[in-house]
């Protein structure tokens, strides 16, 4: 599973977080894969060295979920805890061998260590999905666990001889739990992880990679999922399309042009609501969805953008430009029409003189009655 983390962070641009962790299931096993060739005095030769890839692990495991969830690991305070914990494995294992303390010790130090982050993990619980919320719960366990399987050590395990230990159903019940635990999280991490980067891959998807916004694609699936779960509000479809943009690349070249492409749709962004759409719709062409109570509201909208763009100097020359605008109504939900209609009302902006806005004046009349 820890070859499995490093192979997916070096081959597959996976976060970095995985490197890290990886290493906190690969290093302890190298210490487990050891021991078990180890007679017992050699067991106690090499405790510190094993003990201190045990609590490597441990460190490298919680530095992997602070790294995970952006928050502090405390490494300082760990490293002086595993300092401490090596001199004592040292001294009770070349000057007053004893097994069980030793155990004690490593697990203790472990659990310990693992904690630390856990104020990070649960920081902003409210704001994680049901996911990511198993992934951090189940390393919760793993803590408890670890602090659970130091009590019984010290309950359990004290004094016993080392030959008796791999026979003690103690010693075997903790074996079986610490390896179920490990797959576990190791499995649903990755299972999050996958979903994760599923969901990556589909944003991309969606997105137009010049301005950060919904593509077309991405625009059309975002709307009529809108539309079928409000199918009781009203929806307005706006489109704009910044005027004489072939001058503008022309005079000032694509890369200005991309620039200005760039501000504009963010200008659109920063003068909408959370709950509107914003979409590139194609070349100099954006596309909004926007939820109000009617047409007087969607227009006062589309003024706020207009002007926004109208006074505002783009790109590192200064460019003044304009947009022209077309707003019309969704009825009956049927999307691909009203984008018909407002292009159509974006053509009539475009014939009246540009930077102003194509309303359907039957509708504003209509609303006006009401």
């Amino acid at each position: 599973m820890g070859s499995l983390f490093l192979i997916c962070h070096y081959f597959y641009q996976a976060p970095k977080y995985l490197f890290w962790l990886g290493l906190g299931y690969i290093v302890p096993s190298f210490s487990l894969a050891a021991q078990s060739f180890m007679s017992n005095s050699e067991l106690a030769l090499s405790a510190p060295l094993l003990g201190g890839m045990y609590l490597f692990g441990a460190w490298a495991s919680a530095y992997a979920m602070a790294l995970r969830k952006k928050g502090h690991a405390h490494s300082y305070w760990c490293l002086g805890l595993i300092a401490i914990a090596l001199l004592l494995l040292s001294y009770f294992s070349y000057v007053d061998n004893q097994l069980w303390i030793r155990m004690l010790i490593l697990n203790s130090t472990i659990a310990t260590v693992e904690s630390l982050v856990l104020f990070s993990i649960f920081k902003n619980y409210q704001n994680i999905d049901i996911f990511n919320k198993i992934v951090d719960f189940s390393y919760f366990f793993i803590v408890i666990y670890t602090f659970t399987r130091s009590l019984i050590i010290y309950l359990f395990l004290s004094d016993i001889d080392a030959d008796m230990l791999v026979t003690s159903v103690w010693w075997l019940i903790m074996l079986a739990a610490s390896i179920f635990l490990s797959m576990w999280f190791a499995i649903v991490l990755l299972g999050t992880l996958v979903r994760d980067i599923i969901h990556k891959l589909n944003d991309e998807r969606q997105k137009d990679p010049l301005t950060n916004l919904l593509n077309r694609r991405g625009f059309y699936e975002k709307a009529k999922s809108v539309l079928s779960y409000t199918s009781q509000d009203t929806h307005f479809l706006l489109m704009c399309d910044i005027d004489h943009f072939k001058q503008i690349n022309d005079q000032y070249g694509h890369l200005i042009g991309d620039s200005i492409l760039q501000q504009v749709g963010e200008i659109i962004r920063e003068n909408v609501r959370g709950q509107d759409l914003v979409g590139r719709f194609g070349g100099e062409e954006f596309i909004l969805l926007l939820k109000v109570k009617d047409q007087y509201h969607a227009y006062a909208i589309a003024e706020r953008i207009r002007i926004a763009i109208e006074t505002k100097r783009l790109s590192v020359s200064k460019i003044s430009v304009t947009a022209s605008f077309g707003l019309a109504q969704i009825v009956e939900q049927d999307f691909i029409r009203a984008i018909g209609v407002a292009d159509q009302l974006l053509y009539s902006a475009k014939q009246s003189g540009r930077n102003c806005i194509g309303l359907d004046c039957t509708q504003m009349i209509s609303t006006a009655l009401n």
